[in-house]
């Protein structure tokens, strides 16, 4: 009787941690974000999205505040089904592109600003 209670209550546990994860397969991309210049330049703003844990469907957006140097890239994860996304404001008249890739190699999206102006990227992972 006593195994049993023991059983049923690990069987519990199990489940009740399962249904924390919103993403039990980890199904996740390897994302990297680029920002480049022709020339000099610096960055004063920057935000990206990031999921802190594979495991969750939970996506962060991190602020960064510069100067930032140029180029700036960054290799994050992003869960399945997410939205992938990198916006920077140049300092001055900078003309900014902004790149996502897959797997540092296939580029999802690419998008060049005009001079002076934010840039941003987005791209919504497959499921």
């Amino acid at each position: 009787m006593i195994k049993r209670m023991a059983l049923a209550t690990a069987i519990l546990a199990l489940g009740a941690g399962l249904t924390a994860c919103s993403n039990p397969t980890g199904k996740s991309w390897a994302i990297s974000y680029e920002l480049t210049t022709e020339g000099s330049g610096t960055v004063t703003k920057l935000a990206y999205n990031e999921t802190a844990d594979r495991y969750q469907d939970d996506v962060a957006q991190h602020d960064l505040n510069g100067p930032l140097g140029l180029p700036w890239k960054l290799d994050v994860v992003v869960s399945a089904g997410q939205e992938a996304k990198v916006t920077a404001t140049p300092s001055g008249g900078a003309a900014l592109t902004c790149r996502i890739l897959l797997d540092k190699t296939k580029e999802l999206a690419k998008v060049t600003a005009a001079a002076g102006q934010p840039v941003t990227c987005t791209k919504k992972t497959d499921s």
